[in-house]
């Protein structure tokens, strides 16, 4: 009886709790109401709205997201399994035809299988799926409701020995090399001859290997193989003027390559103090040079002379080395003569020609 007695208390309450309540509402502002059944019914909304797109979500778990492609394709809605098989099938199958490289004369085939290059599927298909998965699940749930696919493409990727690549571009590079020719005086016949410098021709190594590393994961399987060309160390050019001198002749004589020039009388060193014999080079050119005294017992306790008149090198002074120069003098009557202390003299005029002419590098030759 006791009991029955709280239930029928409690259910009293109740009524009055409604009755209550129900009156409330009658006094209430009626737009104050409707507000808040408004926002009641939002409240809902938004719930039930929350949970069909969570479901959904949950049922997109292992599927790639809407717009997303590999190399262009569209795997979005797909399994990762569906998605391999559909990236194995149309970019990784005809991606392992040879590639083919091609200089003016030759072709070398390159079969990827000897640089062991392979698709990586796999990978490609992990990073598609993860790009729908860097969002959190909010924004996913939203971008399904609004129907906006993400817009990412995959890029193909490739994996290969790097070590195999470069040897194939070494080998091509042992057959197209050619090394360029330079140029040199032939004085076999005892006036200078100058050969014709050659042009050579050179593999770009790295740049071949970085155009083909650039081209495997494409549809591209023919490309030149990048080359240069080489320029000779010496050409006609650097050579230019030549000089030769005869000492039994007391002669110079100038060429310009293998053109002959002119021939000037000149004066060589004395029996005691000869002038060197063999091929040298003009190693410094001098305008109204100082003389300073040779280490040699002749100049001994001399002192030396500035330029102008006195100084036995003239305005012009073109050494060979080991203080042995060719040079004006303002004795020409020793012209023709060998009257020098090893040097070759030459008359003023004669030596501003050639002044004017030669070069630092300018090949010398001297014979008895």
């Amino acid at each position: 009886m006791r009991a029955n007695g709280v239930a029928v208390k409690n259910t009293i309450m109740d009524t009055r709790g409604l009755k209550r309540a129900y009156l409330y509402l009658r006094r209430a502002n009626g737009r104050r109401v409707m507000l808040l059944l408004s926002a009641v019914f939002l409240v809902l909304l938004v719930v039930v709205a929350s949970f069909v797109l969570f479901v959904q979500d949950l049922a997109h778990t292992g599927d790639i997201f809407s717009g997303v492609t590999i190399n262009g394709l569209a795997v979005g809605g797909m399994t990762r399994a569906q998605a391999a098989e559909l990236v194995n099938k149309n970019v990784a199958a005809p991606m392992q035809e040879p590639m083919t490289l091609t200089t003016s004369k030759h072709e070398y085939k390159l079969d990827l299988k000897s640089i062991k290059m392979a698709v990586h599927v796999n990978k490609m298909v992990e990073e598609a799926y993860s790009a729908g998965r860097h969002e959190n699940i909010f924004a996913r749930m939203f971008r399904r409701f609004l129907d906006k696919p993400l817009r990412v493409n995959i890029p193909v990727i490739v994996k290969y020995d790097e070590a195999k690549v470069k040897a194939f571009v070494s080998g091509i590079a042992d057959n197209v090399n050619i090394s360029a020719r330079s140029s040199y005086v032939d004085m076999s016949t005892g006036a200078p001859k100058v050969s014709k410098s050659k042009y050579g021709f050179s593999v770009k190594q790295e740049d071949t290997e970085k155009a083909i590393v650039a081209a495997l994961p494409t549809g591209i399987r023919r490309m030149s193989v990048i080359t240069e060309s080489v320029k000779p160390r010496v050409t006609e050019a650097d050579i230019g003027y030549i000089i030769v001198v005869r000492q039994s002749e007391h002669k110079l004589y100038l060429y310009n390559g293998s053109e002959f020039v002119d021939t000037f009388a000149c004066a060589v060193g004395q029996s005691q103090y000869p002038t060197p014999t063999g091929q040298f080079a003009i190693e410094k050119k001098e305008k109204n040079p100082t003389w300073y005294p040779p280490k040699s017992d002749w100049a001994k306790n001399l002192k030396p002379i500035p330029p102008g008149p006195g100084n036995p090198l003239g305005p012009y002074w073109m050494g060979i080395g080991n203080d042995v120069g060719i040079h004006s003098t303002p004795d020409e009557a020793s012209l023709g003569y060998s009257a020098s202390h090893g040097c070759v003299r030459l008359s003023e005029w004669s030596a501003q020609y050639i002044f004017n002419r030669v070069k630092v590098g300018t090949p010398v030759y001297i014979y008895k």
